[in-house]
This record gives structure tokens, sequence and C-alpha cells, in this order.
């Protein structure tokens, strides 16, 4: 799948141009919703074009970049006691500019907690869901962790190469 496989476009939600990726015709719309500094193309590869990639005559695949990163950006992500539920917003108003009234979410990592929100918010829209990842309280080892993957310097050639493109 390339560029022109799909439809791409910004919508401005609460002050965010939320940027999103349409592929597909298929007449299940689906949100995929990435992680931190994530976009569709990278954290949903195999979905989109590996070898388990989805049905797109089955299903419409809809990515989004979350509120404050990539390109829905500036302004700048705010990091504060909202900030899931600004994403649970934007994600349900892009689908509701799109035209789904109803949808499945498939979200992981930072993007799995937006979606978990969004599924309490919007339960009525919220057909299924796929969450992977999603530490919903920092412990130690988690801190830990998350300050190794900031440090993009210590990503290896091919992890860095998929976000810096």
């Amino acid at each position: 799948m390339d560029d022109r496989d799909a439809n791409s476009g910004k919508v401005d939600i609460n002050g965010y141009p939320i940027w999103y990726e349409k592929f597909g015709t298929g007449s299940k719309p689906v949100l995929l919703i990435p992680g931190g500094i994530g976009t569709g193309r990278t954290d949903y590869w195999e979905q989109l074009e590996g070898d388990d990639a989805l049905d797109t005559n089955r299903f419409t695949l809809i990515a989004v970049e979350s509120p404050g990163w990539g390109r829905s950006a500036p302004p700048a992500r705010r990091f504060d006691i909202n900030m899931y539920n600004r994403d649970a917003e934007c994600y349900y108003q892009l689908m509701q500019h799109l035209g789904y009234e109803k949808f499945s979410v498939i979200a992981w990592s930072d993007g799995a907690k937006g979606a978990l929100t969004l599924a309490i918010k919007y339960s009525d829209s919220v057909n299924a869901m796929v969450l992977s990842g999603a530490s919903i309280c920092g412990s130690k080892e988690a801190v830990r962790f998350l300050n190794t993957i900031v440090k993009v310097d210590s990503w290896g050639p091919g992890r860095l190469d998929s976000y810096l493109r």
C-alpha cells in the first residue's frame, strides 16, 4: 500500500489539526490509534501493508495521529489530567466528521488509554475494541522503560527509520 491507496486529510477539532488516513472501502469502519509519537503507518504497518494486512474490501481503516503528535500538531501535546479525555473527544468527533456513527477501534500503548476513554464516554458508538500495551498505573519499572524509549538515539536504525519516514 502506498500514499495513492489512502485518502488523507486534517480536521480541526478542539484546537488541533487532527490528521488521518483512510484505507479501503469496506462496510466496517475501524479506527487505528497509535501509541505516543506513532502514526498509522508506523504502528499498524502489518495491518495496513504487511503479511497480516486487513481486508480493505471488508474494512475501512482510519489511521489517526493523536492530538499534539506528528501531523496533528501544532499545538504541542498537553500533558495533564485531561489529556485522554481530549484524545477521546478528538477521535469521536473525527469519526462523526467522516460519517461513522458506529465503529470499532484498534489501539495500543498511549493510544489505548485514549481508546478506553473513548469507549467509556461514547459506548453507543464503539462496537468493539482491541487494545494492547495500555499501562494504567505508574511503577518504577514502567517509568524506567519509558525513559529508555524517550531517548531516540538508543533506538535501532530500523525502528528510528520507520518513524522518520
